[in-house]
């Protein structure tokens, strides 16, 4: 009964510090704002765009009310520093080059900005480039400023020596082609030093250590685990990685929607809710709008789901009840099961978002494809429209907003679905 007991307390201790922890994150406001527009840079991890769109997802299903202009022109192969490998041909290509044409005459409120993998032109550490890396960081922070936008960095994703690929193994110099051992250690320098740039008042996701950290412990179960089979670009987890840590650097709220009922005053203290009553034999009834959660990928990796919590720190849909008879209940979603608990865990509320065949994940996946779909069309008529011999980057501009009118119901049929979901909800004791 003691060690009971004990275990109880420390129960109840633990959920009390994660409210407290999430109480506080959810006073600080979410960096971003109705209206805006967000503009991301960087190089072919950014180009292919999946977190972006993961993000994307996000805004359009936790604020299906707002309107959030996201834009993706990430360039493959690029560096923000202007550095490039002896042998690559033609040289890396540098935002500076194209900021004035690509960036500028899109009028960011916020410029999302994603660098380090080609900067360090996978050699061994140099002071030389690190200063270059800098001093291009820096610019580009002057540059955000002058543009009167916000500029939020995330630090290099990792390089994976596990999987190095040699594309020519009788190459002269280090490169792409066949890049340092310990070229990680590199990208691990230059985000440390992004992260220091918190202390000047800047915003910094610290992309790398959240996919480090993951990684060691995948490996820990599997020595091959890897988030890129080529070293260098994350698969769908990865990205999912990358945008775990950008949310985070957003302060993005964790609950997707809450609904509290008082099962002995037959009230509801949050939530939007209708026909509560009381059953036979015990329990409640009640019909909740419920608000859709973000989608997840269907190419990420359940298991980095689940050990990555994604659900409660970005994905809850918490539902408390409070007032039952002591013993265990039965969760019912339009009439089907969807999870067994107690009365003590549904008083401190239980997630629904991670319970079976739950609808409002099924109506998730549906606005995660719209999204995906959408993203896809946009960041494409992008690409090609920069073959256009146009300095003043009209062009670009004119493609963007081409593909955004052409790709508009699908936004609008996104925001929609996102709209709150009426689910049945029984409470039932436990048979």
């Amino acid at each position: 009964m003691h060690t009971l007991r004990t275990r109880l307390t420390l129960l109840a201790a633990l959920a009390t510090l994660a409210l407290l922890a999430e109480n506080a994150n959810a006073q600080r406001p979410f960096a971003l704002k109705d209206g805006e527009t967000i503009v991301f840079v960087g190089d072919s991890i950014t180009q292919g765009g999946d977190y972006i769109g993961m993000v994307e997802d996000y805004l359009v299903t936790r604020f299906p009310d707002q309107k959030f202009r996201v834009i993706n022109t990430g360039l493959s192969s690029e560096t923000v520093s202007g550095t490039t490998e002896p042998d690559h041909d033609p040289p890396r290509p540098c935002l500076h080059d194209r900021f004035d044409r690509d960036v500028a005459p899109l009028k960011p409120d916020v410029m999302i900005a994603c660098y380090g993998m080609n900067d360090g032109n996978y050699h061994p550490f140099s002071e030389e480039r690190f200063l270059k890396y800098q001093a291009g960081v820096r610019r580009l922070i002057d540059r955000a400023e002058e543009l009167g936008a916000r500029l939020i960095i995330l630090t290099p994703p990792p390089y994976d020596p596990y999987r190095r690929k040699l594309s020519d193994a009788e190459v002269v110099h280090y490169g792409y082609k066949f890049p340092a051992v310990d070229y990680d250690d590199v990208l691990e320098r230059y985000g440390h030093w992004l992260i220091g740039l918190r202390g000047e008042g800047y915003t910094v996701g610290d992309v790398g250590t959240t996919m480090r950290d993951h990684l060691a412990r995948q490996r820990a179960k599997k020595v091959s685990y890897t988030l890129a089979r080529d070293g260098v670009h994350p698969q769908a987890t990865g990205h999912w990685l990358m945008a775990q840590a950008l949310l985070q650097a957003l302060n993005a709220p964790g609950r997707s929607g809450e609904c509290s009922i008082n099962a002995k005053s037959l009230t509801a203290d949050k939530g939007e809710v209708s026909g509560l009553k009381k059953l036979d034999g015990g329990g409640v009834a009640f019909s909740w709008m419920c608000p859709i959660p973000m989608g997840i990928d269907p190419r990420v990796e359940a298991e980095a789901v689940q050990l990555e919590e994604v659900h409660d720190r970005f994905n809850k849909t918490l539902l408390r009840v409070r007032g039952l008879a002591e013993g265990k209940y039965d969760v019912l979603v339009d009439g089907k099961r969807a999870l067994r608990t107690d009365a003590m865990a549904l008083g401190r509320g239980v997630n629904l978002t991670t319970t079976k065949d739950f609808p409002p994940m099924k109506r998730a996946a549906e606005v995660y494809q719209l999204i995906s779909k959408r993203r896809k069309k946009i960041s494409g008529d992008w690409r090609k429209s920069r073959g256009i011999d146009d300095p003043s980057g009209a062009a670009s501009v004119d493609a963007l907003e081409k593909a955004e009118q052409e790709t508009a119901s699908q936004l609008e049929e996104a925001r929609s679905l996102a709209q709150p979901l009426k689910i049945d909800v029984e409470v039932v004791p436990a048979k």
